[in-house]
């Protein structure tokens, strides 16, 4: 798929070294939660020399990226979808990834689902890849990242999208047809510039363009294009290193020299730990008098415990306790009339 903007850096590969674990990436390893913010480093020119950087197929290898020419910043961050202004098109995403450039404030977004199949793409909305008409809208959503990823895993994905161009004072329609094809054909070992070494694994990713226009109601083609994306995939931050190929009438080769496209991740930031309290136990004395209530928390932060029994009417119960770490304790010993049946919820209160 055609990432929103992405430009370009340099960086040095080593060869192959002695035994490095094959891993399991998963959708959760993915880090496309609300709230995961990222940034990379990478080149505000058009192209990149990254001639030895990508090395042969299989395995283990050590990838070094951590110098390299780093004048541009792109951030990322993982937001709902309903909190971007160009959600309208993608109704049935639920997130988005808003890129901002640092050197000029440019953004894009990116619209998608997680789903138990895997990342589920709407689409997105780009003003930098295409000012006339910014919003690509697949005529179905694609699961462009499956649930799990192992090496020699392969994958392909069939999309289409209608956009336009300008032919004079003319807006043509025109039809583009993708297929997009990947194999997971290398592991190893990346360093990144800021973030220590990782275990990865490495995508060849090649998509190919075939569109279509519409002339006045004659259909012409347009011809096809392709471009090859190495993604290199970590456990612990998703996606941490990207080098893609110019776009050309032919396949790239598969390690070519010059890339319009080359990104190093510099910083990560989780989603944030989940303020919602989760129940985890609730346990009764021997004489059922008494109740010990424990649930998720965080540290800091005020909760306090309420109780009913009918899920209608709540009362309090006691003063709210302070967390002092993950997990916070209830004692609920007030129970004087035992009924039949009795209900906990537990909440967080705002800061003073």
């Amino acid at each position: 798929m055609k990432p929103l903007g992405f430009s370009l850096t340099t960086a040095t590969v080593l060869g192959s070294l002695t035994a490095s674990a094959q891993i399991t990436v998963e959708l959760a390893d993915l880090q496309m939660t609300s709230g995961v913010q990222r940034s990379f480093l990478t080149h505000q020119g058009n192209l990149t020399v990254v001639n030895g950087l990508i090395m042969g197929t299989g395995g283990p290898f050590q990838w070094d990226f951590s110098a390299g020419v780093d004048d541009e910043t792109y951030h990322y961050e993982i937001l709902p979808a309903d909190q971007s202004p160009f959600s309208g098109p993608f109704a049935g995403a639920k997130l988005t990834e808003l890129r901002t450039v640092d050197s000029d404030g440019r953004t894009g977004w990116t619209f998608f689902n997680l789903t138990p199949g895997g990342r589920e793409l709407h689409g997105f909305h780009d003003p930098a890849g295409n000012p006339t008409n910014p919003v690509t809208q697949f005529d179905n959503p694609v699961v462009d990242y499956p649930a799990t990823i192992d090496y020699l895993d392969s994958w392909s994905v069939p999309a289409s999208y209608p956009t336009s161009i300008d032919i004079g004072d003319l807006v043509v329609p025109v039809n583009v047809g993708v297929t997009i094809t990947s194999f997971v054909d290398g592991y190893g070992t990346l360093t990144l510039p800021t973030l220590g070494t990782v275990d990865v694994l490495r995508i060849n990713e090649l998509s190919l363009f075939d569109s279509v226009a519409d002339v006045v109601g004659t259909p012409v083609q347009l011809g096809q294009s392709f471009v090859r994306s190495y993604l290199w995939i970590s456990e612990e931050y998703g996606l941490v290193a990207q080098i893609a190929s110019e776009g050309g009438t032919q396949a790239p080769s598969t390690e070519f020299d010059v890339a319009a496209r080359y990104l190093r991740l510099s910083r990560f930031t989780p989603a944030p730990t989940p303020i919602r309290p989760i129940i985890r136990s609730v346990d009764y004395d021997e004489e059922g008098t008494a109740v010990t209530i424990t649930c998720t928390s965080v540290e800091g932060q005020n909760y306090i415990l309420e109780v009913s029994d009918n899920l209608r009417a709540w009362q309090s119960q006691g003063d709210p306790v302070q967390a002092t770490g993950a997990t916070i304790t209830f004692l609920n010993n007030l129970i004087l009339f035992p009924s039949a049946e009795r209900y906990y919820r537990v909440h967080r209160l705002p800061p003073n």
